[in-house]
């Protein structure tokens, strides 16, 4: 019986394990930057991400273009499901959803879709990331 039992155990952890593989674009893995329009519903804000594949992401945000003026670093998870993005950011109760679309495989374009109610900005808004090649 617990054979049985064990062999349960493992093989319901690899199917996790399978679906959260499954759950994430490996075209977005790496390391990306982006910006808010300066004439945009928000303020403006540059920033550089790390998507990891094991499904972890890290996001600095910066007052100015050059990157020099750090506003705010978060990390938390990711998943895709269709056309969607979820960031789960450690400490915010609810997800960031974005649609997206790639224009090209290091440029994709972006659009929030859902925000948690303490994000700095409610309005839907757009723009685009680009990867960051070493």
């Amino acid at each position: 019986m617990k054979l049985i039992a064990r062999n349960f155990l493992l093989v319901a952890v690899l199917l996790s394990v399978s679906n959260l593989a499954s759950a994430l674009d490996d075209r977005l893995v790496g390391n990306w930057q982006g910006q808010r329009d300066k004439h945009g519903k928000c303020s403006y804000m540059a920033w550089t991400m790390k998507r990891s594949s094991d499904g972890k992401f890290e996001i600095a945000f910066y007052k100015n273009p050059e990157k020099t003026q750090l506003l705010n670093e978060e990390r938390g998870q990711w998943e895709t499901k269709g056309d969607k993005i979820s960031l789960i950011t450690e400490g915010v109760p609810t997800p960031d959803v974005y649609s997206y679309t790639f224009t090209d495989n290091d440029t994709v374009h972006v659009s929030a879709i859902e925000r948690d109610p303490s994000a700095d900005c409610m309005a839907d808004y757009e723009f685009t990331d680009h990867r960051v090649k070493p």
